[in-house]
């Protein structure tokens, strides 16, 4: 059976392969929304489709990952035929996209982590502020593509956001402008992210917002607002300050977020309106195309 139907097979020049995954690799739909940004600015060609009934399912028991320094990261998984499709198109570069959830504020800028198989190319994500990490445990899709191109000698890259737990609702604009603010500085893209980074702004005060109405709410993302500044307090004083360990797959556990299912609610409603709005402004532009 065929894994993958082509619908054309053009000769590149050293391409650069930008993924995501849905599910548990990506917190608030954000690294999934970022390729969706991606694709909706440059409307690329179709390559491909790939026949997803015969992939693998782990959703009750995970491989395991490990790292040493941020750059080596070993899996011991079966055989797949992925590779060999990245090779047919002489895919020279891999840069994987990823989000988890974690007990920060929504206020804070988000924390954007990075690991490399090549240490030239963590040279470079740490000039961009991303921090490496020394995590090591349960991984997903993301930790085991990153170890497939790693042994076959395919520089590949990630860059994993943190999303604020008690925002779940789908989908964090903040957080996919955070991981598309790092992707274009370190792909030098110079794409044009006003707009959404103007969304991304006009997300976050809505939230704060809601979060305002309710004092018990307001202490609680206080609360994070002090602890996160704390660890990066504590980080500036360490000479280790750019490996930080974060674990997307451990549940976060501040405490209880008080009136949470309210503000779930709220924020929910929200995003619901604003799918809604883009939805609408979508159709009004086809329309306005069909009249052309």
């Amino acid at each position: 059976m065929a894994f993958v139907q082509y619908h054309h097979k053009p000769e590149l020049r050293n391409p650069v392969l930008v993924a995501a995954f849905a599910g548990w690799n990506d917190a608030a739909d954000a690294a999934t929304t970022a390729i969706k940004f991606l694709i909706d600015r440059w409307k690329p060609t179709k390559l491909a489709d790939i026949e997803a009934e015969e992939f693998y399912d782990f959703t009750e028991t995970r491989p395991t990952i490990h790292t040493s320094k941020g750059v080596q990261r070993m899996i011991t998984w079966p055989s797949n035929q992925f590779l060999s499709y990245v090779k047919r198109f002489n895919v020279s570069e891999v840069l994987l996209l990823g989000a988890f959830l974690a007990n920060i504020p929504h206020s804070l800028d988000v924390p954007i982590s990075g690991f490399s198989s090549n240490a030239e190319i963590l040279e470079r994500l740490q000039e961009i502020d991303v921090r490496s990490s020394r995590y090591e445990g349960p991984t997903g899709m993301v930790g085991v593509l990153h170890d497939v191109f790693r042994r076959a000698t395919i520089p590949v890259s990630s860059l994993w956001a943190a999303a604020p737990h008690y925002l779940a609702a789908t989908p964090n604009i903040k957080v996919t402008a955070a991981l598309l603010t790092y992707l274009n500085t370190f792909l030098s893209l110079d794409l044009d992210l006003s707009d959404i980074q103007a969304d991304a702004l006009r997300f976050e005060e809505q939230i704060t917002m809601l979060v305002a109405r309710d004092p018990e709410a307001t202490a609680y993302v206080r609360k994070l607002e002090q602890q996160s500044e704390g660890i990066l307090d504590e980080d500036d004083d360490d000479d280790d300050a750019d490996d930080i360990i974060f674990n997307p797959d451990e549940p976060v556990s501040t405490g209880p977020l008080p009136s949470a299912d309210s503000l779930i609610r709220s924020v929910e409603e929200l995003l619901r309106k604003e799918r809604e709005n883009n939805q609408q402004q979508s159709d009004n532009d086809n329309d306005d195309e069909d009249l052309e």
